[in-house]
């Protein structure tokens, strides 16, 4: 493959769609200066087993990624990005081509006689991607998990010399969909990794991943990004224009995948419903409840609806606030300063979490979204009723 760089974009030469365009990992600032200094302390030689946890869009993979490139970079001092002079080694890297980084994802099971290295494809799928938007959520409509023998593969070639490289990085995302007998298979190499071997596992749920794994690695603990942080990626990689760029910066929540789709969002449809739902929900009937969760969950999609629960916890944190100058919703300030005065705010964490999990149960659980909702909106109501 002949790859050429105009304007800081390379652009496949090969057979491909006209429009289709590789970017290469960019240079981006997540304002993450403790979790930087610890990995720019590591000797490239005793990087021990890393997991790195945080909330969704928190830059964990991002940073995974480029600290892979670091590890790998065949410069006694780690190229930077943001000079056009870079090795060969973090030029593959940027590109997602490096023989010694080895990204393993979720996908979805093919069956009982499916092949070991039945998940190429679907990574392959993946990786097309994220080459073309490195903060990309690649969707699968079924449920998907990182099976054993992916494990045993890892494990054979974390043993096996590098080839083309100086490392072998295995970067595990979404690892908490790992399955037990996967996580158990690579207990030993995680305690001991091999000479040239770093593992990272990547996850915004922790409590999935075996305590024997948890235990054995040491943690990289990942928060929100900052507005300026999630202003810079939508500027700097997005090309975004400053305004655009501030208010969806403003209402992401810290949250990098939350200000995407602000920023493709054309309409505050989805804020303005949740923001009603909930000044309703105070002398709301049990029958209009459950109406309302069916009409949110009916024909639309997983990532639709989760969208719309991330809107409700940002009503009810504009509840808890009680100060209109912090309202994100500010078109419904005089509603929300009532429901303020009215609820208990201590117990509003409660009913942020309840909408959180119900979120998580239909995003990477896949439950049943209309009963999900239904169960999460009555317990909202009830919640209400009791003063909270």
């Amino acid at each position: 493959m002949e790859v050429g760089r105009r304007s800081g974009i390379i652009h496949r030469t090969m057979a491909a769609k006209k429009d289709e365009l590789i970017r290469p990992l960019p240079a981006l600032d997540l304002g993450h200066v403790r979790i930087e200094r610890f990995l720019a302390s590591l000797r490239r030689d005793k990087v021990p087993s890393l997991l790195f946890t945080g909330p969704v869009g928190s830059g964990k993979e991002y940073t995974a990624i480029e600290f892979a490139r670091r590890v790998c970079c065949g410069e006694p001092t780690p190229c930077d990005l943001k000079e056009d002079d870079v090795c060969d080694s973090c030029r593959k890297a940027s590109l997602l081509e490096h023989p010694g980084i080895h990204f393993v994802y979720p996908t979805p099971t093919q069956g009982a006689g499916e092949a070991d290295d039945g998940d190429v494809t679907d990574t392959a799928k993946i990786l097309d991607e994220k080459r073309r938007d490195i903060f990309a959520q690649y969707r699968f409509s079924k449920k998907a998990s990182i099976r054993i023998a992916r494990a045993r593969a890892v494990i054979q070639r974390a043993n096996t010399k590098p080839f083309g490289s100086r490392y072998n990085v295995f970067v595990f995302f979404d690892a908490h969909a790992m399955r037990e007998e996967a996580q158990n298979a690579l207990l030993k190499v995680v305690e001991e990794p091999p000479p040239h071997g770093v593992l990272i596992f990547v996850t915004h749920n922790p409590e999935s991943i075996l305590y024997t794994i948890r235990s054995r690695c040491q943690h990289v603990r990942f928060t929100p990004l900052s507005t300026d942080a999630v202003e810079r990626v939508l500027a700097d990689y997005y090309g975004v224009d400053a305004k655009t760029a501030s208010r969806s910066a403003k209402l992401s929540q810290g949250d990098i995948q939350r200000a995407r789709v602000l920023v493709e969002s054309s309409d505050d449809t989805e804020r303005r419903t949740a923001a009603a739902f909930v000044t309703g929900l105070a002398g709301a009937s049990e029958s209009w409840v459950i109406a309302q969760a069916l009409l949110s969950g009916g024909s639309t999609n997983r990532d639709a609806v989760a969208r719309y629960l991330h809107e409700l916890t940002v009503v009810f944190r504009d509840v808890m606030a009680a100060d209109p100058a912090l309202f994100v919703n500010t078109e419904d300030s005089a509603a929300l300063k009532k429901l303020a005065a009215k609820w208990d705010r201590k117990q509003l964490p409660k009913m942020i979490d309840r909408i959180s999990r119900a979120r998580h149960e239909i995003l990477v659980r896949n439950m049943n979204i209309d009963a999900t909702l239904v169960d999460l909106f009555l317990d909202l109501r009830n919640a209400t009723r009791s003063g909270i």
